[in-house]
């Protein structure tokens, strides 16, 4: 209690009372304020939720009015049947931190292309190659589909893999999943988004999929990307000579021989194939995404982990 001239001003909390009952309950008597305003509940403790039936013997409220307001509130029945609204049983500052979900596979595959960096992987300008892949969501062959009579046109969707590759180590440094079967542009900009946090490239492979102008300017201008390699696509352009920069630079000169070395992205499916199935075991979509991280991951730990035991088994011959 806090006077100041003729004014009193009560700061009270919502878990207290008054030491001393007035003719009406618990609330200061006329003319004498309360002494002492005690605590109901301990420390970092609140009241928790209730539920009420209609009809109910009276029940107290969970807390008292503000401002010593009528205390013949302080008894009332629920209305209905209904969750009364209330603070969490425990302090907020004494729950746990929230688990770290987000984003976990672009710090795992930052740590491998630290580690591969480490390892001496990394060339001073690495050359990376973008393509995508299908996997089958089930375990039947195609001779088996043949067989079963279904018509050979018909397209199932599935689980598209986008990915851009070293192709020196056969690493890979970005990685989304979609839905096939699509247009492979839409996910050029975010994988290699991704690709570019792992690894700087000095040059950049895609097929005609990618032709665009607007993928030649994102890797030239945004992310540093000395060279990109992108064939023209034929069915738009034909044979008339491109309006853009750098679609019109590939039409002048396109280098057949450094274009020849994207076909290691294409190794790298298969070798991801071999030795991980092309198969996935997962049914749920989200589930199959997972699992498609996950093979994208154990894919670069397999490498990276032949990597360091040549460099350890050179290290051991060096010292004998």
């Amino acid at each position: 209690m806090i006077r100041s001239g003729k004014k009193e001003e009560t700061h009270a909390f919502h878990d207290q009372i008054a030491n001393q009952a007035g003719p009406d309950g618990f609330e200061s008597g006329p003319g004498r304020p309360a002494g002492l305003l005690q605590s109901i509940f301990k420390q970092n403790l609140h009241s928790t939720a209730a539920v009420c039936h209609s009809g109910a013997a009276p029940v107290s409220e969970n807390r008292l009015s503000r401002n010593n307001s009528n205390a013949a509130r302080f008894l009332r029945s629920a209305p209905r049947l209904e969750t009364e609204a209330g603070a969490a049983l425990f302090h907020p500052l004494l729950r746990p931190a929230k688990a770290l979900k987000k984003r976990a596979f672009d710090r795992l595959l930052d740590s491998i292309f630290k580690r591969a960096r480490a390892c001496g992987l990394i060339n001073e300008k690495p050359e990376g190659a973008i393509d995508a892949t299908g996997l089958e969501s089930r375990h039947c062959s195609r001779y088996y589909v043949h067989r079963k009579g279904q018509r050979p046109f018909l397209r199932y969707r599935w689980v598209k893999l986008t990915a851009v590759c070293h192709t020196h180590t056969h690493l890979i440094a970005g990685a989304l999943i979609s839905r096939g079967p699509s247009n492979d542009s839409p996910q050029f900009g975010e994988t290699m988004k991704m690709a570019a946090r792992n690894v700087h490239f000095d040059r950049l492979l895609a097929d005609a999929g990618y032709d665009g102008e607007h993928n030649h300017r994102l890797c030239r201008e945004e992310l540093g990307i000395r060279s990109t390699v992108i064939p023209l696509n034929k069915r738009h352009s034909g044979n008339k000579m491109p309006k853009t920069k750098y679609r019109r630079q590939m039409k002048r000169r396109f280098h057949n021989r450094i274009y020849g070395n994207r076909w290691q992205a294409e190794s790298v499916f298969s070798r991801n194939k071999r030795l991980l199935g092309a198969a996935l075991r997962a049914r749920h979509e989200q589930a199959q995404y997972c699992e498609c991280y996950l093979r994208v991951l154990t894919h670069n730990l397999m490498i990276l982990r032949r990597a360091i035991y040549r460099v350890s088994t050179e290290q051991d011959r060096l010292l004998v």
